[in-house]
């Protein structure tokens, strides 16, 4: 399968603010897999105006969002709090590159 023809639906999720006053601009892109796929895939994009772009991959089983808006949900949801969770450790050498497990299911990686 070529990602290129996957659907993508790109998510806005605006600026996150440190309590530092460090920003990013967070987009999401959620991947509509076909049907045989048992998960979805998205990443995530954190640009900070100094130190570039950071990016996280998202997968989430079908068993727990078997709908592209439960997907989304998680996308806009718990998901993007562990983003930015992983953000306030950021500096301009980057961020930490571990994987973190849900309780519910889905894997955020750190790439």
């Amino acid at each position: 399968m070529q990602l290129i023809k996957v659907p993508q639906h790109d998510i806005l999720l605006g600026t996150y603010r440190r309590g530092d006053s460090q920003q990013f601009e967070l987009t999401a892109r959620l991947l509509e897999f076909p049907a045989e796929y048992d998960y979805w895939l998205a990443t995530y994009d954190a640009e900070h105006d100094h130190w570039g772009q950071m990016r996280f991959t998202l997968m989430v089983p079908k068993k727990i969002a078997s709908t592209l808006d439960l997907a989304r949900a998680i996308v806009t949801g718990s998901a993007l709090e562990q983003v930015k969770s992983c953000l306030n450790n950021a500096t301009d050498k980057g961020r930490d590159m571990a994987p973190c497990f849900a309780l519910d299911g889905w894997v955020l990686i750190l790439i």
